[in-house]
């Protein structure tokens, strides 16, 4: 396997604040009337109403835990009755799968689960051992996930693409004394998956497999400075970062020739092929996402305060790179969200965007 080591300098390309034309943003008309504790789900709405999950005609009252599909066509629920049940159905609550899990502790306080838009589910139990089922709820496989640390781990997570092609597990926090570290495996089948990444001084901040499945990107932190590393789905490194300031995310670009780096003010633009920094900004508002659009050479950053589930005094900014122009709105609406990292931003056309991953479609219009 060829091993590819790039290391960037950190070099501030700051924008200058020249203001745009102007910024339009706007709400899907489809989803105007949406409260903010309902979703889009290709047609259809999931509400959400304090423990009470609500998809199409099925109501799930206080699930043991529950997830839906990358592509929001299926959802799986783990319901605790005699024993635990994993119940997934379809956007319309059309009950697909409903199983008896008889070796699942009922008490387990650890349960997860995780959805594909195949029907496959992954099951957590037992803070790191794995169980990947058929569309028809059938175990395939299982994998442990324990790092065996004699001082303890907490739960293992698990990361994919939106397909499932690329599945990671990973311990973000392992003990080793008054040391912690973390680990992360890559699941290609049964008997066959393998440990890529062990440190034993960096916790795993965040870990995500690209929309294809062809990279990991991670952020690590020795609680002083962070490190981005970027790994192929085998697992070889291909790219690190370390940043000054703590990150708050890191976006890649579809065709993984940009990556893009925000703080809680900032947000930076490497083009990773040469290690050049394209551009640099900082925003008012605390960034919650950020990513860079190469055909437009623009910048898209969304901000505000996150409280329970919803987006306060939520802005927009765009940065024209080339131009050296900013553009700042505030989006008059009421956002909210259910995982943060559902957030993206999609291109329909030149200068024209979506943000998709909220209660409500939001349409962006740039004239620089």
């Amino acid at each position: 396997m060829k091993y590819i080591f790039l290391t960037v300098s950190l070099i501030i390309f700051s924008v200058s604040s020249a203001v745009a034309q102007t910024i339009t943003i706007t709400p899907d008309p489809e989803h105007t009337n949406l409260a903010p504790n309902s979703f889009p789900v290709n047609g259809e709405t999931l509400i959400i109403s304090g423990d009470q999950v609500q998809i199409g005609s099925s109501v799930f009252i206080n699930p043991a835990s529950w997830a839906y599909s990358n592509g929001k066509e299926k959802f799986a629920f783990l319901e605790r009755r005699e024993n635990i049940y994993l119940i997934s159905v379809d956007n319309q609550g059309n009950t697909l799968v409903e199983e008896a899990l008889e070796f699942f502790d009922i008490s387990d306080e650890t349960l997860n689960v995780y959805s594909f838009d195949d029907g496959r589910v992954i099951l957590r139990d037992n803070v790191a051992n794995f169980s990947f089922l058929n569309s028809k709820g059938e175990q395939v496989f299982s994998v442990s996930n324990s790092s065996q640390s004699a001082d303890g781990e907490r739960e293992s997570q698990l990361a994919a693409d939106k397909r499932g092609r690329t599945v990671v597990l990973y311990n973000p926090v392992i003990l080793y004394g008054e040391q912690t570290g973390s680990q992360a495996r890559i699941v290609f089948g049964d008997q066959d998956h393998e440990i890529f990444f062990d440190d034993r001084e960096r916790e795993i901040k965040s870990l995500q497999v690209s929309d294809d499945g062809a990279y990991i990107i991670m952020i690590i932190s020795d609680g002083t400075s962070d490190r981005v590393l970027i790994f192929d789905r085998f697992g070889n490194e291909i790219y690190r970062q370390d940043a000054g300031d703590p990150l708050a995310g890191a976006v890649l670009s579809k065709n993984a020739e940009y990556l893009t780096l925000f703080t809680s003010g900032r947000v930076q633009v490497f083009e990773l092929l040469s290690g050049e920094v394209l551009g640099s900004a900082s925003s008012r508002a605390s960034l919650i996402y950020a990513a860079y659009q190469p055909q437009d050479e623009t910048v898209l950053a969304l901000g505000g305060s996150v409280s329970n589930g919803t987006i306060v005094n939520p802005t927009l900014t765009a940065v024209h790179l080339s131009r050296r122009e900013i553009a700042r709105e505030e989006i008059n609406q009421t956002v909210s969200f259910i995982n943060l990292q559902d957030i993206e931003i999609e291109r329909p056309a030149a200068n024209q965007y979506k943000i998709i991953g909220l209660n409500r479609h939001l349409m962006i219009s740039l004239q620089f």
